[in-house]
């Protein structure tokens, strides 16, 4: 007599355990997959939204320094504090004649977690309906008599260190903080060193240098130049992001 077994065939502890961790590895490199790729998007936007910034900035800057008179760097271009050391700096002005540009350094600007707050730094006027100043990056303001660059006698404070109220509707703030809270980390302007000035006309060749990122300092190296390598402490390689734009223009047009 012939007998007939049903026999059931499962998966051994050891097929279960390789297919768990087949199973593993590939959700792991799906996941590593996704993050890599959301790094890449945050830093394509973040660099996208630098790069429009710019754009604005170099064209307002362009054609305002262009029709610029002759300008005298020593009372036309002030940092603030005005005796401080460029470590200690925590903005500045550019008066060409028909507008001033004032800026406030990123590193000076309160955020949502470290207040950074200094006297010198530029605000909007306080206001009844306005109790908290509202703290401005890159400014420009309407100023033939180049008042915002005025200071009380050589090495004095600002005459105006805020934006005076009669001028707020005319003031127009250039570097929008956007998703990414842009912020300026430096502003240098200066004669070209082979550059001659023109004696007829007293035009001049300037050189303009700045650089804007995101607003995290603790995420860019001491110098707000760059931001820190992927596993220094406090580096943020998913969304910081800074450049350097330089700018070439002429300016004086022999009007004083």
């Amino acid at each position: 007599m012939n007998h007939a077994h049903n026999k059931q065939h499962g998966f051994t502890i050891i097929e279960l355990t390789l297919a768990m961790t087949f199973i593993s590895f590939l959700l792991l490199g799906i996941a590593l997959t996704i993050i890599q790729i959301g790094a890449i998007y945050n830093k394509g936007t973040t660099s996208k939204e630098i790069n429009q910034a710019s754009r604005d900035i170099n064209d307002d800057l362009d054609r305002n320094i262009s029709v610029a008179g002759s300008l005298a760097l020593a009372t036309d271009y002030v940092q603030s504090p005005v005796t401080s050391t460029a470590a200690s700096q925590v903005g500045g002005r550019l008066c060409l004649g028909s507008y001033s540009y004032i800026w406030n350094y990123a590193k000076a600007i309160p955020d949502k977690t470290t207040a950074r707050n200094n006297a010198a730094v530029t605000s909007f006027p306080v206001s009844p309906g306005n109790p908290n100043p509202e703290l401005i990056r890159l400014a420009k303001v309407p100023d033939p008599s180049k008042l915002y660059c005025a200071k009380s006698g050589p090495t004095g404070p600002m005459m105006y260190p805020n934006i005076r109220t009669i001028d707020v509707p005319m003031t127009q703030e250039l570097l929008k903080t956007g998703d990414r809270e842009l912020g300026l980390h430096n502003f240098s302007f200066s004669p070209v060193p082979t550059s001659a000035t023109d004696l007829s006309t007293g035009q001049k060749i300037y050189s303009l240098t700045y650089s804007i990122g995101t607003s995290k300092i603790i995420a860019l190296n001491d110098t707000q130049s760059k931001c820190k390598e992927p596993g220094e402490p406090n580096a943020d390689p998913l969304y910081c992001n800074i450049q350097q734009f330089s700018l070439v223009v002429r300016a004086g047009d022999g009007v004083n």
